[in-house]
């Protein structure tokens, strides 16, 4: 594949967030990784270039990798994007186009656990494998580079298609817009995009298990909770109330660990579907291709959502548990239990506690800021996808109430020439 006196330069293109991170880690890593399978020097580079979807919402990815290819002089591309791609039901991990040297890596695809290794793993796959082979005359083959910890990858025809949400939403519009016409042919976006003629898939149950915990993982949980700041503020009044009243004591040490579990696990269903439909995270389409992307969308949005309110409900218990072991003298409680207390007692107070500050901060959560939500409890490239999905409903709405006043006014024409017949 290369001379072993030349310098062999791949370019790292990555969307803003976690793929950025781990482009900026493979820069390390990726060297020698790539020279073990033919013994060239590699020189890997994080290029400054935009993933910029096109005006359909497709990622145009060779587009992308040969302007930087030819700016920079890199003898190859890869992309790292968190935009979701499927061929059918199965979620693609990497494709590219052999003869442009431009290949992408779709980073929910990987899963939630170990990514970077996967990713590291598909990149020396992808580039050693099928962009730059060693031996061109088997490039693809079986017996190219495979990745171990990337997972068993399928390589697939294109011909079947990958595309993203916003592919496919694009190729309806396209679709109803063209009238009888109805090509489906799935070749890819669109122009240099039919250039693709290597896909990784990771097929079967398994590759869609590890498809909603990397979109989950792309959400970045963690990040709900700060922006709760009034359900967290309602939370812990609720929770300092079971603290200094001494009913929720008597109340809590006789429920029984059954019953706590009961009552917890109603406070987090029940503050995670408030939070849900207060901020209008859940998604509903009229348009039956996107069915499967809106439930694989909104069963994302439900772990996402529910990992953040069981970080804040853990981040509140302890907070209970602290205050109950500083408020509460043991002698008191024991007077008012009427027996001797000990530790679990005050677990099982702060445990109720915190369960009722969790249903009172599902009311506060009211006054958070609906679009500091959506943007905590979504990636860069989801919140993309939503509003791009909104706008195109509100067309199809505007266009369907032109086209229904279209037809009462040739109704009201044909019923007022009936009249001067």
């Amino acid at each position: 594949m290369t001379d072993a006196t030349r310098t062999t330069v791949l370019d790292l293109v990555a969307d803003p967030g976690l793929p950025t991170e781990l482009a900026h880690r493979l820069v390390r890593d990726l060297p020698a990784a790539l020279g073990a399978h033919d013994d060239a020097r590699w020189e890997v580079r994080v290029a400054d270039e935009p993933i910029v979807l096109d005006e359909r919402g497709a990622l145009p990815a060779l587009d992308i990798g040969d302007r930087v290819r030819e700016r920079d002089g890199a003898d190859a591309v890869v992309l790292l994007t968190d935009l979701p791609r499927r061929s059918g039901a199965d979620p693609v991990v990497a494709d590219g186009g052999t003869g442009h040297r431009v290949g992408l890596v779709s980073l929910p695809a990987l899963g939630a656990i170990n990514q970077y290794r996967r990713c590291r793993d598909t990149v020396v796959r992808l580039v050693t494998g099928h962009l730059m082979p060693a031996d061109p005359a088997h490039a693809g083959e079986a017996g190219a580079p495979d990745a171990g910890h990337a997972g068993p990858l399928t390589r697939i025809d294109p011909g079947s298609g990958a595309r993203s949400d916003d592919d496919r939403r694009g190729r309806d519009q396209d679709r109803g817009q063209a009238g009888a016409d109805g090509d489906d042919s799935g070749a890819g976006s669109g122009g240099v995009e039919d250039d693709i003629d290597v896909r990784l898939a990771l097929t079967g149950l398994r590759g869609r298990v590890r498809l909603l915990a990397g979109l989950v993982r792309a959400n970045r949980p963690w990040r709900l909770v700060p922006s709760l700041s009034p359900a967290i503020a309602a939370a812990a009044a609720g929770a300092a109330f079971g603290i200094f009243y001494s009913n929720i004591w008597e109340l809590a040490t006789a429920l029984g660990t059954a019953r706590q579990v009961t009552v917890m696990l109603i406070a987090l269903v029940g503050m995670t579907a408030w939070l849900i439909l207060d901020n209008r995270l859940w998604e509903s389409r009229r348009h039956r291709s996107l069915r499967e992307e809106m439930l694989l969308s909104n069963l994302s949005t439900v772990i996402t959502v529910a990992c953040g309110v069981l970080a804040m409900f853990a981040l509140l218990f302890v907070l209970a548990l602290v205050a109950a072991f500083l408020v509460i003298p043991p002698d008191y409680l024991s007077s008012k239990l009427m027996r001797e207390s000990g530790p679990d007692d005050w677990i099982m107070i702060a445990w109720l506690s915190t369960s009722m500050g969790t249903v009172a901060g599902a009311l506060g959560s009211g006054f958070a800021d609906d679009g500091a939500v959506r943007q905590a409890a979504y990636s860069r490239r989801e919140q993309e996808r939503r509003a791009r999905l909104d706008r195109a409903d509100d067309r199809d709405r505007a266009s369907g109430h032109d086209r229904g006043g279209d037809r009462d006014g040739d109704r009201g024409g044909d019923r007022g020439g009936d009249t001067r017949a």
